[in-house]
């Protein structure tokens, strides 16, 4: 379903912000609108939440170096067409997922879903520049990506680290002896397999971190058909989320606040609920889970997106 005139006019009129802010926050809003667009949402609500979002953004005008690859980069999109650009860029990306815990190629993955041209060049810029690769790949026959998870909380279970955000913590742990044993990729992983273990984990801990493996996971899927190799994609991916999941290892011994009981709804109500938070991550997380569903017809997929509405009351 395309995205409607105002949504497009909104993503157009936030490229005058960086796709970061306040030392390295994710700018969520083009992302946002998308997932508020496509669950029906109406424009009152949709121009309430661009105006409640953009008072903590920051002007990108000064960030010359972004916009002067952003310009490059759409221009290319203008003359060789998006997918081929794309295409030309994916073998190099393949290797950072994780940039900016995955919200580089989250915001692409939304920017291709408006068709914003200059949104996708922001889109991938932003990538670009904040590329970072974690370890090579290698592959392994020792475990499988049950055990592997198992393996890395315990040996994460009593890190701490010094930096202050997730990004960072990433490559914190790819640094470590600890996840360089466990970084091997297992042979025969799947994105069934990886859907499961990404909604198992958020599902016992609700912890940030590993809410964005479910919404990067959606992304990537979005993003599949444009990497030549798309099960070695697969194998950055769950790389990328392993030492993202590592970041994490300590919280997965603690016990899980009590929760609301999720109430027992339909996808459209979920949907029609999930629109009126102000918490994009809330927003978000149901438009991937419901999307996911459709695919993957996961039960803890509807479980998750209905915790949302009792944790927020919607």
């Amino acid at each position: 379903m395309k995205t409607s005139l105002l949504t497009n006019e909104l993503i157009v009129a936030g490229l005058q912000f960086q796709p970061t802010y306040k030392n390295g926050s994710s700018n969520h809003l083009p992302m946002t609108l998308v997932a508020l667009d496509q669950m029906g949402t109406n424009d009152e609500c949709v121009l309430l939440f661009y105006h409640q979002y953009i008072t903590q953004l920051e002007n990108v005008a000064r960030n010359e170096p972004f916009l002067k690859q952003a310009n490059e980069i759409e221009q290319r999109i203008k003359n060789d067409g998006f997918e081929t650009t794309l295409i030309a860029y994916m073998p190099r990306l393949i290797a950072s997922f994780n940039a900016q815990t995955f919200q580089c190629m989250i915001r692409l993955s939304y920017a291709i879903k408006s068709q914003q041209q200059r949104e996708i060049a922001y889109a991938l810029a932003y990538w670009d520049q904040s590329y970072q690769l974690i370890t090579p790949l290698s592959l392994t026959e020792k475990y499988n990506a049950e055990q592997q998870l198992k393996q890395l909380a315990y040996a994460f279970s009593n890190s701490s680290f010094q930096a202050n955000n997730t990004s960072q913590r990433i490559f914190e742990v790819a640094q470590n002896p600890n996840y360089l044993k466990l970084a091997p990729v297992p042979v025969d992983i799947t994105i069934e397999k990886v859907l499961q273990l990404v909604v198992e984990y958020y599902r016992k801990t609700n912890n940030s971190t590993l809410l964005h493996g479910i919404t990067a996971l959606h992304a990537f899927i979005e993003l599949l058909q444009y990497f030549p190799d798309q099960q070695t994609a697969l194998q950055w991916f769950w790389q990328s989320y392993t030492a993202a999941f590592a970041t994490v290892g300590k919280n997965l011994q603690q016990p899980r606040d009590v929760l609301p009981t999720p109430p027992h709804i339909s996808w459209l109500e979920t949907i029609t609920r999930g629109a009126l938070s102000k918490n994009d991550h809330t927003i978000t997380l149901i438009y991937s889970c419901s999307e996911l569903y459709k695919r993957y017809p996961l039960t803890e997929l509807k479980y998750i997106a209905n915790q949302c509405i009792a944790n927020e009351n919607l």
